[in-house]
């Protein structure tokens, strides 16, 4: 989308957290025991987690996250099992076939047919940096995003779109990103980088409670095809089917940075006025602005009042498109060409899936004209089609 690096140099300090639902309320702990759903600082226990190095005791942690409300939310239990479990729990496995197969059962069944994409217990989940800080721009927020790289005629490697990583060899991203004017204006897409937070940072650091833990180095990985959808048409104004996969050379294991992001729900649409997340570096096929991973919250935007502003503009659009944003200096201008609309899930504040692709829209921050996003429940069987093990 076009992009204003003035506003989104503002966005660096838009400081914004995830409301529990679950707040105060019964929860199960990871090791299924019953508990409550409350800060952290009231459950001393896991509090003396935090300051822990311990990779099993920080994996515990992880697991008990429920939240986020002024401060982390955990699941507090008892503090005899929790002795028993902070002493024998094993440490987590990399893999994303390998993860807690029992966590959240109760959770809709993963729709994907041939095993492929991940199932909901292991899509969509951050690690406790995130909620243990608050920061709109941690290195490990958002683990799922993902950097596109193309090569110029010259030589060089710019980064011009980005995307959703949804399962452990492939990357969502928008057509245009992929085929079409880019090709000539930027280059050919041979590259995602994965787990970045800081493109001028080698490797990213953070501290928390007196305690300064850093990131691994990104993970930089050959593209082996990307796959656009046939019904794209760059040509067209309206951008209908901007969507495409992009298959990684290899498989690429699960760390505290780089995780899938969960798929919605088939035929799931959020309601007006829900606010959903964009992030991303503010890259596009025109232009770049940040260094850092940025953050902004969008509201969903009424429909055919979206329709009416666009058809102004020579501009249809269709169910499998949605609106969001179109508030003065609050687009996406946070976000990448490609990158993901997202939220969390009604019953789960803690797991995120994404519901649009970035497609296009007016200028940057431009109030009454929302940005347009192609829907992805609209897709879900076009996705399953294409992916391969």
């Amino acid at each position: 989308m076009w992009l204003s690096s003035g506003i989104l140099y503002v966005f660096l300090s838009f400081v914004v957290y995830v409301t529990s639902q679950n707040y105060d309320n019964s929860c199960d702990t990871p090791n299924r025991d019953s508990g409550r759903c409350i800060s952290i600082y009231s459950c001393q226990i896991l509090l003396n987690v935090v300051r822990s190095k311990d990779p099993t005791q920080v994996q515990f942690l992880r697991e008990s996250q429920c939240g986020f409300q002024s401060n982390p939310l955990v699941c507090c239990g008892r503090y005899s099992n929790y002795r028993r479990e902070l002493t024998s729990r094993p440490t987590e496995d990399n893999n994303f076939q390998n993860e807690d197969q029992n966590r959240n059962r109760d959770r809709t069944e993963n729709r994907n047919r041939n095993g492929v994409l991940p199932d909901r217990t292991s899509c969509g989940r951050q690690t406790p940096d995130k909620i243990l800080g608050g920061q709109a721009t941690s290195p490990d927020e958002f683990p799922w995003m993902a950097l596109l790289q193309y090569r110029k005629s010259n030589g060089a490697t710019p980064f011009a779109c980005g995307g959703s990583l949804i399962s452990s060899r492939y990357v969502l991203t928008a057509a245009h990103c992929v085929t079409g004017k880019i090709l000539t204006a930027v280059g050919r897409l041979y590259r995602v980088r994965l787990g970045e937070w800081d493109t001028d940072s080698e490797r990213d650091c953070q501290t928390q409670f007196n305690f300064q833990s850093c990131n691994d180095p990104p993970m930089d990985i050959d593209v082996e095809r990307s796959i656009a959808h046939s019904g794209y048409s760059d040509t067209n104004i309206n951008r209908y089917d901007d969507i495409a996969l992009v298959r990684l050379s290899r498989s690429v294991r699960t760390t505290n940075f780089i995780r899938p992001i969960c798929l919605p729900n088939r035929s799931f649409s959020s309601p007006v006025g829900r606010e959903l997340f964009v992030a991303g570096w503010g890259r596009t096929e025109y232009a770049s602005s940040s260094s850092k991973k940025l953050k902004l919250k969008v509201p969903i935007a009424e429909s055919q009042q979206c329709l009416r502003r666009f058809r102004t503009a020579g501009v249809t659009l269709r169910n499998k498109q949605l609106c969001a944003g179109g508030q003065a200096g609050k687009d996406s201008c946070s976000g990448d060409s490609g990158g993901p609309l997202m939220g969390t899930f009604n019953n789960d504040s803690a797991q995120w899936f994404v519901e649009g692709v970035v497609s296009f829209g007016a200028r940057c921050g431009t109030e009454g004209w929302p940005g347009i996003y192609t829907r992805v429940s609209e897709y879900l069987d076009w996705i399953e089609q294409h992916v391969e093990s």
